[in-house]
């Protein structure tokens, strides 16, 4: 038996025990007056990283302090931090993050838009979102899954630690890469499904990873940065479907 087909038997007897337990239904998030791509773009970076729990409570707490996620692009890295919490997982990195792919996203449409991925062929909508500044490939991977019915893992280092546990994949392993040989092992069709039973798993067992310094920075070429407010984030009339 080759080293492939051994993590190809043990990842589908991991799913086949993981899914004994009733997995949460898949959640369709949506924000008022939002763009539903970008929805999920901005969800998916909140819950790279962290808990479900704790990405729809950063959510709500997004769309209570800001007016739109335009506002949120424009914000300074401190503020955002501020906004979901400086003890959420990897704030400070996740903030800059957050910054960087929204700026991304509207250099590359001269607005805060990714409506243009819904009609591209599935290969090519994926490379786009992959190239955005700041992304990781978990959050381009469950946009893709998510928003777009492609064929994707998303795996962040939560999972990636969690299935070299499980000795399916190599403990040093990128989690790009695991998450392409998860691709490789999991049907089209079956990987909403399957996603939804790992980040169940990711939800009850998983870490976040512990880093002395933020795993990326800005660009030179990043927007210059305005002063924070600094009165607390304003508190919409509204409240936004989560």
């Amino acid at each position: 038996m080759t080293a492939a087909e051994a993590s190809s038997k043990k990842f589908a007897s991991l799913l086949k025990r993981l899914r004994k337990a009733d997995a949460p239904p898949h959640e369709v998030l949506s924000a008022e007056g939002e763009e539903p791509i970008v929805t999920q773009l901005v969800y998916s970076l909140l819950l790279w990283e962290a808990s479900s729990t704790q990405a729809r409570a950063a959510f709500r707490r997004v769309r209570e302090s800001l007016v739109d996620f335009n506002e949120l692009r424009v914000c300074v890295p401190e503020e955002i931090s501020c906004i979901i919490g400086d003890r959420y997982p990897l704030s400070a990195e996740r903030s800059l993050r957050i910054r960087s792919v929204l700026h991304a996203v509207f250099v590359a449409r001269h607005q805060l838009s990714l409506s243009h991925l819904a009609s591209a062929p599935k290969r090519e909508a994926r490379a786009s979102l992959e190239a955005l500044e700041g992304i990781p490939q978990f959050v381009a991977a469950r946009v893709v899954l998510v928003s777009l019915g492609g064929h994707a893992i998303p795996v962040d280092e939560r999972l990636r630690d969690l299935l070299a546990r499980e000795k399916v994949i190599a403990p040093d392993a990128p989690p790009a890469a695991a998450g392409h040989a998860l691709e490789r092992l999991v049907r089209a069709e079956e990987s909403l499904a399957a996603h939804a039973t790992l980040a169940a798993w990711s939800d009850e067992e998983g870490h976040p990873p512990r880093r002395e310094r933020p795993a990326f920075s800005e660009p030179a070429d990043a927007p210059q940065p305005q002063a924070a407010r600094t009165d607390p984030p304003r508190a919409k009339s509204a409240k936004a479907k989560t």
